[in-house]
């Protein structure tokens, strides 16, 4: 989102705000049928079992004879992010600015760990409290000030 606002040809402001959000939720694993080929065999479907784990984890058995199972750790995730930089430009004579930035960034990655429960929300999309809790994280802010001055004799 942009925001552009000029009050007097010597005075602007800007504004410029950049949320995202993202969750993946990690489910249905298959195999590639065959080499080059965009074929695939689920498992616990077309071949094999799979159960998920405790911590959100799977154990696959790819030929269901329990001779080569594997584990597959929890990839579950949410991502929630805000940036955002604000500018105030003041031209208090011809070649002289004074620029006033703040920028500001907030993010938080969920991940499910292995203590997760299967049922926390780690992995579901749900914009409105994604959203939401984008406020409630702790910011990095940083100010700074600009000034130049045109020397012209």
């Amino acid at each position: 989102m942009r925001l552009n606002v000029t009050f007097t040809p010597d005075l602007t402001f800007e504004l410029y705000a950049q949320p995202f959000v993202s969750s993946g939720d990690y489910s249905g694993l298959m195999e590639l049928a065959a080499p080059r080929s965009f074929d695939f065999l689920r498992y616990g479907q077309d071949v094999g079992t799979v159960t998920r784990t405790s911590d959100g984890g799977f154990t696959v058995d790819p030929d269901g004879t329990g001779s080569s199972i594997f584990q597959v750790s929890a990839l579950d995730f949410n991502f929630r992010s805000l940036l955002g930089n604000a500018v105030l430009r003041w031209e208090w004579r011809p070649g002289s600015t004074l620029f006033l930035v703040w920028q500001q960034t907030r993010s938080q990655e969920l991940v499910r760990t292995g203590g997760g429960r299967l049922d926390d929300d780690v992995g579901e999309f749900k914009l409105g409290r994604d959203t939401r809790a984008l406020f409630g994280l702790k910011p990095d802010n940083v100010v700074m000030l600009k000034v130049t001055y045109w020397l012209n004799p």
